[in-house]
Protein backbone atom coordinates (compact mmCIF):
# COMPACT_ATOMS: atom_id res chain seq x y z
CA UNK A 1 0.00 0.00 0.00
CA UNK A 2 1.44 3.48 -0.89
CA UNK A 3 0.22 6.94 -0.27
CA UNK A 4 -0.32 7.59 -4.11
CA UNK A 5 -3.11 4.76 -3.99
CA UNK A 6 -4.51 6.66 -0.88
CA UNK A 7 -4.39 9.75 -2.76
CA UNK A 8 -6.53 8.42 -5.92
CA UNK A 9 -9.01 7.04 -3.35
CA UNK A 10 -9.30 10.62 -1.43
CA UNK A 11 -9.08 12.30 -4.74
CA UNK A 12 -6.23 14.38 -3.52
CA UNK A 13 -2.25 14.40 -4.31
CA UNK A 14 0.33 12.64 -2.73
CA UNK A 15 1.54 15.45 -1.17
CA UNK A 16 -1.78 16.16 0.69
CA UNK A 17 -1.91 12.41 1.97
CA UNK A 18 2.13 13.43 3.16
CA UNK A 19 0.55 16.73 4.92
CA UNK A 20 -2.17 14.84 6.70
CA UNK A 21 0.30 12.59 8.78
CA UNK A 22 3.05 15.14 9.32
CA UNK A 23 1.18 18.93 8.92
CA UNK A 24 -2.34 18.21 9.61
CA UNK A 25 -2.99 21.97 10.17
CA UNK A 26 -1.92 22.87 6.54
CA UNK A 27 -5.01 20.61 5.28
CA UNK A 28 -9.11 21.84 5.75
CA UNK A 29 -11.18 19.47 8.03
CA UNK A 30 -13.10 18.38 4.45
CA UNK A 31 -10.00 17.38 3.28
CA UNK A 32 -8.96 15.73 6.28
CA UNK A 33 -12.37 13.64 6.26
CA UNK A 34 -11.12 12.26 2.73
CA UNK A 35 -8.02 11.39 3.57
CA UNK A 36 -8.73 9.57 7.00
CA UNK A 37 -11.90 7.75 4.85
CA UNK A 38 -9.69 6.49 2.55
CA UNK A 39 -6.63 5.59 5.45
CA UNK A 40 -9.33 3.66 6.88
CA UNK A 41 -10.80 2.03 3.74
CA UNK A 42 -7.28 0.84 2.71
CA UNK A 43 -5.69 0.12 6.12
CA UNK A 44 -2.64 2.28 5.09
CA UNK A 45 -0.12 2.72 7.71
CA UNK A 46 2.77 5.17 7.27
CA UNK A 47 6.35 3.92 7.47
CA UNK A 48 7.95 5.61 9.79
CA UNK A 49 11.43 3.97 8.78
CA UNK A 50 11.31 4.76 5.45
CA UNK A 51 11.05 8.37 5.99
CA UNK A 52 14.13 8.25 8.80
CA UNK A 53 16.36 6.76 5.90
CA UNK A 54 14.87 9.53 3.48
CA UNK A 55 14.84 12.30 5.97
CA UNK A 56 17.77 11.52 8.26
CA UNK A 57 15.26 12.34 11.01
CA UNK A 58 13.40 9.91 13.12
CA UNK A 59 9.84 11.92 13.77
CA UNK A 60 9.62 10.26 16.87
CA UNK A 61 10.30 12.97 19.98
CA UNK A 62 10.36 11.05 23.75
CA UNK A 63 8.95 13.15 26.81
CA UNK A 64 9.20 11.64 30.63
CA UNK A 65 7.64 13.79 32.92
CA UNK A 66 7.64 12.56 36.72
CA UNK A 67 3.91 13.55 37.43
CA UNK A 68 2.34 13.05 34.41
CA UNK A 69 -1.27 13.68 36.17
CA UNK A 70 0.08 16.85 38.25
CA UNK A 71 -1.84 20.05 37.79
CA UNK A 72 0.93 21.66 35.30
CA UNK A 73 1.87 18.98 33.21
CA UNK A 74 -0.86 18.86 30.92
CA UNK A 75 -0.64 22.46 29.81
CA UNK A 76 3.09 21.45 29.56
CA UNK A 77 3.02 18.69 27.61
CA UNK A 78 0.23 20.38 25.42
CA UNK A 79 2.37 23.13 24.11
CA UNK A 80 5.07 20.53 23.53
CA UNK A 81 3.14 18.63 21.71
CA UNK A 82 1.49 21.91 19.90
CA UNK A 83 5.20 23.01 18.50
CA UNK A 84 6.09 18.91 17.67
CA UNK A 85 3.18 18.36 15.68
CA UNK A 86 3.71 21.46 13.63
CA UNK A 87 7.37 20.09 12.73
CA UNK A 88 4.93 16.92 11.89
CA UNK A 89 7.20 15.03 13.99
CA UNK A 90 5.40 13.22 16.68
CA UNK A 91 5.73 13.35 20.61
CA UNK A 92 6.06 9.67 22.86
CA UNK A 93 5.17 10.47 26.58
CA UNK A 94 5.78 8.41 29.51
CA UNK A 95 5.36 8.76 33.50
CA UNK A 96 8.58 7.82 35.50
CA UNK A 97 6.07 7.72 38.69
CA UNK A 98 8.60 9.31 40.81
CA UNK A 99 11.07 6.84 40.36
CA UNK A 100 14.73 7.35 39.38
CA UNK A 101 15.10 3.35 38.02
CA UNK A 102 11.51 3.56 35.73
CA UNK A 103 13.24 7.19 34.36
CA UNK A 104 16.32 5.25 33.36
CA UNK A 105 14.22 2.21 31.84
CA UNK A 106 12.36 4.69 29.93
CA UNK A 107 15.57 6.50 28.74
CA UNK A 108 17.34 3.42 27.35
CA UNK A 109 13.99 2.02 25.54
CA UNK A 110 14.14 5.51 23.71
CA UNK A 111 17.99 5.19 22.88
CA UNK A 112 16.95 1.18 21.53
CA UNK A 113 14.21 3.71 19.33
CA UNK A 114 16.97 6.20 18.43
CA UNK A 115 13.99 8.87 19.22
CA UNK A 116 15.50 12.44 17.57
CA UNK A 117 15.43 13.45 21.19
CA UNK A 118 14.40 13.78 24.44
CA UNK A 119 12.68 16.26 27.30
CA UNK A 120 12.88 15.26 30.55
CA UNK A 121 11.47 16.79 33.77
CA UNK A 122 14.49 14.37 35.92
CA UNK A 123 13.85 12.69 39.41
CA UNK A 124 17.57 11.59 39.41
CA UNK A 125 20.60 12.46 38.01
CA UNK A 126 20.16 11.69 34.43
CA UNK A 127 22.83 14.14 32.75
CA UNK A 128 25.46 11.31 32.32
CA UNK A 129 22.68 9.20 30.87
CA UNK A 130 21.83 11.78 28.19
CA UNK A 131 25.43 12.32 27.35
CA UNK A 132 26.04 8.98 26.29
CA UNK A 133 22.73 9.43 24.06
CA UNK A 134 24.48 12.11 22.72
CA UNK A 135 26.92 10.92 21.98
CA UNK A 136 24.04 8.05 20.19
CA UNK A 137 22.74 11.10 18.11
CA UNK A 138 19.67 11.47 20.27
CA UNK A 139 19.45 15.18 21.73
CA UNK A 140 17.57 16.07 24.90
CA UNK A 141 16.57 18.97 27.26
CA UNK A 142 16.09 19.01 30.85
CA UNK A 143 12.65 20.29 31.78
CA UNK A 144 12.45 22.37 34.73
CA UNK A 145 15.96 21.88 35.84
CA UNK A 146 18.73 23.85 35.61
CA UNK A 147 21.65 21.80 33.84
CA UNK A 148 25.00 21.22 35.60
CA UNK A 149 27.09 20.05 32.47
CA UNK A 150 28.22 23.13 30.11
CA UNK A 151 26.90 20.40 27.19
CA UNK A 152 23.67 19.89 28.63
CA UNK A 153 20.35 21.79 27.28
CA UNK A 154 18.03 22.76 29.74
CA UNK A 155 14.63 24.94 30.58
CA UNK A 156 14.15 25.88 33.87
CA UNK A 157 12.39 27.96 36.26
CA UNK A 158 14.41 29.75 39.14
CA UNK A 159 12.20 28.01 42.15
CA UNK A 160 14.75 29.54 44.49
CA UNK A 161 13.76 32.59 44.07
CA UNK A 162 9.69 31.60 44.09
CA UNK A 163 10.36 29.97 47.38
CA UNK A 164 11.62 33.62 48.92
CA UNK A 165 9.24 35.53 46.96
CA UNK A 166 6.31 33.13 48.55
CA UNK A 167 8.28 33.41 52.24
CA UNK A 168 8.93 37.19 52.39
CA UNK A 169 5.41 37.65 51.40
CA UNK A 170 4.08 35.44 54.47
CA UNK A 171 6.63 37.15 56.57
CA UNK A 172 5.39 40.71 55.50
CA UNK A 173 1.89 40.04 55.98
CA UNK A 174 3.90 39.75 59.98
CA UNK A 175 3.44 35.80 60.06
CA UNK A 176 6.22 34.28 61.71
CA UNK A 177 5.65 30.74 62.44
CA UNK A 178 5.18 29.35 59.02
CA UNK A 179 5.34 26.07 58.07
CA UNK A 180 6.50 24.19 54.58
CA UNK A 181 4.10 21.66 53.58
CA UNK A 182 5.95 19.12 51.01
CA UNK A 183 6.45 15.92 49.90
CA UNK A 184 9.54 14.68 48.06
CA UNK A 185 12.32 16.89 49.26
CA UNK A 186 15.11 15.14 47.62
CA UNK A 187 13.73 16.79 44.26
CA UNK A 188 15.58 19.69 43.49
CA UNK A 189 12.61 21.73 42.28
CA UNK A 190 11.14 21.15 45.71
CA UNK A 191 14.40 21.68 47.35
CA UNK A 192 14.90 24.66 45.48
CA UNK A 193 11.85 26.29 46.44
CA UNK A 194 12.77 25.28 50.34
CA UNK A 195 15.83 26.81 50.25
CA UNK A 196 15.05 30.07 48.70
CA UNK A 197 12.35 29.73 52.16
CA UNK A 198 15.09 29.36 54.59
CA UNK A 199 16.92 32.31 52.89
CA UNK A 200 13.73 34.57 53.75
CA UNK A 201 13.05 33.15 56.55
CA UNK A 202 17.48 33.49 58.28
CA UNK A 203 16.47 37.35 57.47
CA UNK A 204 13.77 37.86 59.69
CA UNK A 205 14.66 37.72 63.55
CA UNK A 206 11.90 35.55 65.47
CA UNK A 207 10.89 33.72 62.42
CA UNK A 208 10.78 30.04 62.39
CA UNK A 209 10.03 27.32 59.64
CA UNK A 210 8.81 23.86 60.23
CA UNK A 211 9.10 21.80 57.60
CA UNK A 212 5.65 19.56 57.47
CA UNK A 213 6.15 16.40 55.59
CA UNK A 214 3.53 14.89 53.33
CA UNK A 215 3.01 11.45 50.76
CA UNK A 216 2.32 13.30 47.92
CA UNK A 217 1.05 16.65 46.36
CA UNK A 218 -2.63 16.19 46.02
CA UNK A 219 -5.67 17.37 47.59
CA UNK A 220 -5.96 14.21 49.76
CA UNK A 221 -2.44 15.04 51.38
CA UNK A 222 -3.18 18.74 51.87
CA UNK A 223 -6.62 17.74 53.65
CA UNK A 224 -4.75 15.16 55.83
CA UNK A 225 -1.83 18.18 57.11
CA UNK A 226 -4.51 20.47 57.57
CA UNK A 227 -6.48 17.99 59.93
CA UNK A 228 -3.07 17.03 61.77
CA UNK A 229 -2.80 20.88 62.41
CA UNK A 230 -6.37 21.61 63.42
CA UNK A 231 -5.82 18.72 66.16
CA UNK A 232 -2.86 20.84 67.85
CA UNK A 233 -3.49 23.37 70.25
CA UNK A 234 -3.69 26.78 68.99
CA UNK A 235 -0.02 27.94 70.48
CA UNK A 236 1.61 25.16 68.40
CA UNK A 237 0.11 25.75 65.41
CA UNK A 238 1.99 27.45 62.28
CA UNK A 239 0.42 30.93 61.58
CA UNK A 240 1.12 30.65 58.04
CA UNK A 241 1.39 27.53 55.79
CA UNK A 242 3.70 27.63 52.74
CA UNK A 243 2.27 24.30 50.34
CA UNK A 244 4.90 23.37 48.14
CA UNK A 245 1.94 23.47 45.11
CA UNK A 246 -1.57 24.16 44.31
CA UNK A 247 -3.21 21.16 45.12
CA UNK A 248 -1.71 20.94 48.50
CA UNK A 249 -3.19 24.46 49.34
CA UNK A 250 -6.92 23.82 47.78
CA UNK A 251 -6.81 20.88 50.35
CA UNK A 252 -5.29 22.48 53.27
CA UNK A 253 -8.22 25.65 52.77
CA UNK A 254 -10.49 22.82 52.23
CA UNK A 255 -9.76 21.30 55.29
CA UNK A 256 -10.05 24.45 57.21
CA UNK A 257 -12.86 25.72 56.14
CA UNK A 258 -14.90 22.80 56.32
CA UNK A 259 -13.73 22.00 59.98
CA UNK A 260 -14.46 25.66 60.81
CA UNK A 261 -11.84 25.58 63.68
CA UNK A 262 -9.08 27.77 61.61
CA UNK A 263 -10.02 30.61 60.02
CA UNK A 264 -7.83 31.45 56.73
CA UNK A 265 -6.24 34.04 56.82
CA UNK A 266 -7.43 35.14 60.30
CA UNK A 267 -5.92 32.43 62.33
CA UNK A 268 -3.39 30.68 59.52
CA UNK A 269 -2.38 32.55 55.95
CA UNK A 270 -1.64 30.28 53.15
CA UNK A 271 0.24 30.27 49.93
CA UNK A 272 0.49 27.36 47.30
CA UNK A 273 2.98 27.23 44.24
CA UNK A 274 2.32 27.56 40.58
CA UNK A 275 -1.02 29.13 39.73
CA UNK A 276 -3.54 26.48 38.22
CA UNK A 277 -6.68 27.17 37.06
CA UNK A 278 -8.46 26.26 40.24
CA UNK A 279 -6.26 28.76 42.44
CA UNK A 280 -8.77 31.54 42.16
CA UNK A 281 -12.22 29.90 42.53
CA UNK A 282 -11.05 27.78 45.80
CA UNK A 283 -13.24 28.94 48.54
CA UNK A 284 -10.68 31.40 49.27
CA UNK A 285 -8.95 32.14 46.12
CA UNK A 286 -5.45 31.61 46.99
CA UNK A 287 -2.15 33.50 47.00
CA UNK A 288 0.46 31.75 44.85
CA UNK A 289 3.47 31.92 43.00
CA UNK A 290 3.00 31.61 39.70
CA UNK A 291 5.03 29.77 36.74
CA UNK A 292 4.56 30.00 33.32
CA UNK A 293 3.79 26.41 32.20
CA UNK A 294 2.81 26.91 28.65
CA UNK A 295 5.88 28.98 27.82
CA UNK A 296 8.28 26.80 29.48
CA UNK A 297 6.23 23.64 26.81
CA UNK A 298 7.14 25.61 23.96
CA UNK A 299 10.34 26.92 24.75
CA UNK A 300 11.17 23.01 25.34
CA UNK A 301 10.03 22.12 22.21
CA UNK A 302 12.03 25.15 20.27
CA UNK A 303 15.39 24.09 22.47
CA UNK A 304 14.77 20.77 21.40
CA UNK A 305 14.57 21.31 17.75
CA UNK A 306 18.43 23.55 18.27
CA UNK A 307 19.66 20.55 19.99
CA UNK A 308 18.51 18.20 17.53
CA UNK A 309 19.60 20.25 14.61
CA UNK A 310 22.91 20.76 16.74
CA UNK A 311 23.75 17.22 17.05
CA UNK A 312 23.02 16.05 13.54
CA UNK A 313 25.75 18.82 12.34
CA UNK A 314 28.32 17.79 14.95
CA UNK A 315 28.65 21.33 15.98
CA UNK A 316 30.53 22.09 19.07
CA UNK A 317 28.96 24.39 22.08
CA UNK A 318 30.48 27.72 22.12
CA UNK A 319 30.18 30.76 24.96
CA UNK A 320 27.27 32.07 22.73
CA UNK A 321 25.35 29.01 22.02
CA UNK A 322 25.74 28.36 26.01
CA UNK A 323 23.97 31.14 26.88
CA UNK A 324 21.18 30.11 24.51
CA UNK A 325 20.85 26.20 25.48
CA UNK A 326 20.55 27.60 29.43
CA UNK A 327 16.93 29.12 29.64
CA UNK A 328 15.29 30.46 33.08
CA UNK A 329 12.41 31.90 33.35
CA UNK A 330 11.22 33.62 36.84
CA UNK A 331 8.05 32.95 38.88
CA UNK A 332 6.22 35.44 39.71
CA UNK A 333 3.94 36.52 43.05
CA UNK A 334 0.58 36.51 43.21
CA UNK A 335 -1.63 37.60 46.11
CA UNK A 336 -5.51 37.00 46.63
CA UNK A 337 -7.20 36.50 49.81
CA UNK A 338 -5.43 33.23 51.62
CA UNK A 339 -3.19 35.56 52.61
CA UNK A 340 -5.26 38.99 53.37
CA UNK A 341 -5.70 41.55 50.35
CA UNK A 342 -3.29 44.88 51.09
Amino acid sequence: MTIREVAEMAGVSPASVSNYFHRPRKLSEATRGRIRQAVDVLGFMPNNAARTLRTGVNPIVGYIAFELAGATTPEIAAAIEKRISDRGMYLLMANDTGSAERERNYLQLFAKQQVSGVIIAPVGDVEPDLAQMRAQGIASVLSARRAESPEQASVSIDHVTGGRLAMEHLLDRGRRRIGFVASSLDLRQVADRLNGALAAVGAVPGASLEVIPVPERSVAAGIACADEIARRPPGRRPDALFCVNDLLAIGVIQAFVAGQSVRVPGDIAVIGYDDIEFAQSTIVPLSTVRTPHARLGTALADLLFEEIARVGAGTAVDDAAQRRRRIEFSPELVVRESTGRC
